[in-house]
């Protein structure tokens, strides 16, 4: 079945021990199948030729990420070791890609373990932890994926991301540093998946920076 999203949205093992596991989805509430990016408002913005240098409207950065911006160049992405970089978390689900969404059950159970999210832009596919486990130490390793945890708050999903590695939040130079975390908000009508996004960088943003 094939479902059409809005989005504006590596496997990371953690030694952590399973705590407690959440309660199933709500009733007529499921993240599974194949979705389809939805780019009747910002397809320019998400697809190509994408968003024009120097365009920062919207974004709350302080002045070192304003530098860092002004100093970036496309040609940057001709790099050798920047060629085929996956999306990060906080870019990926905005980035042109059509999502394959499975869940992760306990066999003897049933529970909801876990949603596994595939088909990001370079193979950074994402797993969001539903069985209570523990974000991992602030030493643990960073990936372009991160660490996420769902909790369901009503017919909401809740998703809570952390050790992101550095990474764009526009392409044209705004970044975010590794210190950042993400906080999503799925919600589902009719055939519709809206995902509310907000990303906290103490480093870079001077407020979180709220996406639908």
């Amino acid at each position: 079945m094939r479902r059409a999203v809005a989005f504006w949205g590596v496997i990371l093992l953690s030694s952590a021990p399973v705590l407690a596991q959440e309660e199933n989805p709500p009733t007529g509430f499921s993240l599974v199948g194949l979705w389809s990016g939805m780019y009747h408002e910002d397809e320019l913005e998400r697809t190509d030729p994408g968003p024009p240098p120097g365009d920062y409207t919207g974004f709350p950065i302080n002045e070192a990420a304003l530098y860092h911006a002004d100093s970036w160049h496309a040609d940057l992405v001709s790099v050798m070791e920047h060629q085929c970089i996956p999306h990060n978390a906080p870019y990926s689900l905005r980035g042109p890609s059509n999502l394959s969404i499975h869940a992760e059950t306990d066999s003897s159970t049933g529970r909801l373990l876990a949603y596994i999210i595939d088909g990001t832009f370079g193979g950074a596919s994402r797993t969001i932890w539903m069985d209570g486990r523990a974000h991992p130490s602030q030493f643990a390793a960073h990936t372009w994926a991160g660490f996420s945890t769902g909790t369901w708050v009503g017919d909401t999903l809740k998703v809570i991301t952390t050790h992101i590695k550095a990474g764009y939040l526009r392409r044209n130079g705004i970044t975010y540093n590794d210190t950042a975390t993400l906080t999503e908000f799925f919600d589902l009508h009719d055939k519709y998946l809206t995902i509310t996004t907000l990303t906290y960088d103490p480093i870079y943003l001077t407020e979180p920076l709220l996406r639908t």
